[in-house]
């Protein structure tokens, strides 16, 4: 039982630190250095990037949900057993995988509609004014989620 529940907090917080670190990655390093070049190719690059990036995504979201009720399951008895930073690391967590959610299924499919079509001023107005924002709010999301995840207990 032990390896089980070594296994399922592993996974979980492998999941976690790809998908955050990617989120990192994407903005505060590719960004400013995309910055440098003209919208069709730094809108082309990010679709690119993005294209790769979110069925990783989708992956982490799956590990993360499963090893997270199992750990939830093998660690604590049961649901009904969660200490507050538990119920709290789960409410954040489903507000990410919502707002991913809903930035891939509308607002990715509108900027990779745009920039297929090389309408680059709109892809550009998507990406700065809809998925940006979404970005940054599941990188701080992220963040918070690491810092209960390794204090919750304490408090």
């Amino acid at each position: 039982m032990q390896f089980l529940y070594s296994l399922a907090s592993f996974a979980h917080l492998l999941a976690a630190i790809l998908w955050v670190g990617g989120i990192f990655l994407v903005y505060m390093v590719f960004r400013p250095v995309a910055m440098q070049l003209e919208p069709p190719q730094r809108l082309t690059m990010f679709l690119g990037i993005f294209n790769k990036f979110f069925p990783w995504v989708w992956g982490f979201i799956f590990v993360l949900i499963v090893s997270g009720y199992a750990d939830w399951i093998l660690k604590l008895g049961g649901f009904d057993r969660a200490q507050l930073y538990v119920i709290a690391m789960e409410v954040i967590g489903w507000i990410m995988v919502i707002l991913f959610a809903w930035l891939y299924f509308v607002f990715f499919r509108r900027f990779k509609k745009y920039v297929e079509e090389e309408n680059f001023a709109e892809a550009g107005k998507v990406l700065n004014t809809k998925m940006r924002p979404i970005i940054v709010t599941n990188l701080w999301l992220g963040i918070l989620e690491a810092f209960i995840g390794v204090s919750g207990a304490y408090f």
